[in-house]
């Protein structure tokens, strides 16, 4: 139907970091006046996710079905914030810091080791980190040694800094 046709389409803006359609505050692909896609690093997702994260619910994040875009609204979202959200009940605490476990899926599980800066900032307060880790970790102690890529019984920090 098209064999002698030639169809001209205006080119879209583009942004493309690293090599993947990614930006971190509109469109990665958009026409003037019209058709508007999101991406993070590569990934399609929702406009919501790149433009207005903190709009995200820890129940939309638990009933996305891609995995990719879960991980994505997770990272904007941030491992705190769905602790607090999804009421995430520590599984393990030591001196090391206090291991959670949330249930993503039937398929997923993020295993998470809350931890504390050794070194304090300027200001003297401590910057808390949350660090993901393998689900098979049974302790705190065990998911911060294995961060350093050690076993619990090697990590035994004297002093940090």
């Amino acid at each position: 139907m098209l064999d002698n046709s030639v169809l001209a389409v205006v080119r879209p803006a583009i942004e493309i970091v690293e090599g993947r359609l990614h930006c971190e505050d509109g469109p990665a692909v958009a026409w003037a006046g019209g058709a508007r896609y999101f991406f993070w690093r590569g990934g399609w997702v929702s406009e919501k996710v790149v433009v207005a994260p903190d709009q995200l619910t820890g129940a939309e994040i638990l009933a996305e079905r891609n995995l990719e875009v879960q991980r994505v609204m997770l990272e904007r979202f941030g491992y705190d914030r769905l602790i607090l959200e999804t009421g995430a009940e520590p599984v393990h605490a030591d001196e090391f810091g206090v291991l959670y476990r949330i249930r993503l899926s039937r398929r997923q599980t993020i295993t998470l080791v809350h931890v504390v800066n050794a070194t304090p900032e300027p200001d003297g307060t401590r910057r808390r980190y949350f660090l993901r880790v393998p689900p098979n970790m049974r302790t705190a102690h065990e998911a911060v040694a294995w961060t350093f890529g050690l076993r619990p019984e090697e990590y035994r920090p004297l002093t940090e800094s």
